[in-house]
Order: C-alpha cells, then structure tokens, then sequence
C-alpha cells in the first residue's frame, strides 16, 4: 500500500473538471493521478456540493471548554452516555 500523498486543490479542480467537462472516466483519472477511485469521486461529490471550498483540507483541531470536557467525563460516568 502506498503513503498518501496529498494533492493540492488545482490538482483535486483539474480531476473534478477533466470528469465533468471532458468526460473522463473516473478510474482511468484514479490511474493517472495516483490516487483511488474513491477519492475521485468524493472529490466530485465534494465540488458539487460546496464548489471550491469543498476541495480544500480541513485539518483545524476543535478546541473544547475545560467545562464541557469535564461535563462530557461526568455525563459518562454517570452513564449518560
């Protein structure tokens, strides 16, 4: 199994725009670009939904309360959850 290799959001454009303008099959542009099918197709499926944005990564860390942190450890031991 290879090591992800990201790609940046030209590259993901120019996938999603060679599928949907020129026709290409999803497979052969997993193939040539080094990535899986689905990836492909999540790409796609990411454009049409939020356009550009979608394409971008989204590696920001949520950053929780002190207090919801400890609400969340009590609600569990509590069983609430």
């Amino acid at each position: 199994m290879s090591k992800r290799s990201p790609k940046s959001v030209e590259e993901k454009l120019e996938v999603v725009l060679r599928y949907q303008i020129e026709g290409e099959a999803v497979g052969q542009l997993a193939r040539e670009y080094g990535i899986s099918k689905y990836s492909v197709r999540d790409w796609i499926r990411k454009y049409q939904t939020n356009g550009i944005e979608g394409l971008k990564e989204s590696h920001t860390w949520k950053k929780y309360s002190s207090e919801l942190k400890k609400s969340a450890v009590e609600d569990y031991l509590d069983g609430k959850g």
